[in-house]
């Protein structure tokens, strides 16, 4: 198959993304939300006539100012709202004679805010560890010519791929929209891995059956290539059907779950493209290093 042919272009592709979301990640850094750094969410909503609000005014006052709808804009602030709220009823009513509510308010401490970044980092960890003890285990009945921890390290590999791919993306638009790092981000992180192992799974599950009934006719990587091709179709139609469904929340949901839409997209590009261009190949890599 193509796919095996071209191995070393594609999975060179892959390092090449990696190399470059590790320099962005280096060089801009990602803008933690509140829920890791601690602080205030505000919305607001006009009742009718919606202002012009100046958003120097309110970042001199500590606050980071966001439009979220026709008569709606958020504040992010790392003060409480008991510090921010009269600044914002005060400003806010500024060349404009329509009153406005308060919709949302949300404050996390600092404290709460470590702790929840350890915990963030503490789940990815361990669903990853467990994946690879559950690949391990199951494939253990395949040994030849690739042993079934093998398995288990490849996709631990192209799963961190999978997460450092779309986080990379997200520092860009942390750098040029604001978008901030926050309890939806980790969630969209860990759907990614679960969606993209199970693609995984699929493809070396087929390896698996592959060898066990064409393992002494066809070399490794030819029952490679085959499985890849029984599988092809599966793969991308799944991936199609949920990214038509992510595209309509992310044109037809609410503002709060943009970046979470956007973050899930590219994962589950970035999942599928390793799934079928780089997990299977680097098992035939592996095997030939051994020859």
């Amino acid at each position: 198959m193509i796919i095996i042919k071209y191995k070393k272009l594609f999975i060179g592709l892959s390092i090449a993304l990696v190399i470059g979301a590790g320099f962005l990640m280096q060089s801009y850094g990602i803008k933690r939300g509140i829920d890791f750094t601690g602080g205030s969410v505000i919305d607001i909503t006009y009742e009718k006539e919606t202002p012009t609000l100046d958003a120097k005014t309110f970042e001199d006052a500590g606050m980071t100012l966001y439009k979220t709808g026709d008569n709606t804009y958020r504040f992010v602030s790392t003060k409480t709202y008991e510090e921010v709220g009269p600044v914002i009823t005060t400003l806010g009513n500024v060349n404009s004679a329509t009153p406005f509510v308060f919709t949302q308010v949300s404050t996390v401490g600092p404290t709460l805010g470590s702790e929840m970044t350890k915990k963030a980092i503490i789940a990815i960890i361990v669903v990853v560890l467990a994946i690879l003890a559950f690949i391990a285990f199951s494939f253990r009945e395949v040994s030849l010519p690739v042993q079934s921890w093998k398995y288990g390290i490849i996709a631990m590999v192209t799963l961190l791929h999978d997460i450092i791919v779309p986080t990379g993306v997200y520092v860009i638009l942390s750098h040029k929209y604001g978008a901030e790092v926050d309890t939806l981000f980790v969630i969209a992180l860990l759907t990614i891995i679960g969606i993209s192992i199970s693609d995984k799974i699929v493809v070396f599950d087929r390896i698996r059956e592959n060898l066990k009934n064409s393992g002494k006719k066809n070399s490794f990587d030819e029952i490679v290539g085959m499985s890849l091709m029984q599988t092809f179709t599966r793969s991308i139609n799944t991936s199609v059907t949920v990214i038509l469904a992510l595209l309509a929340l992310y044109f037809f949901g609410p503002s709060t779950t943009k970046w979470f839409t956007v973050t899930l997209i590219v994962g589950m590009f970035v999942g599928t493209y390793s799934s079928i261009f780089v997990a299977s190949p680097l098992l035939t890599v592996w095997n030939n290093s051994k020859k």
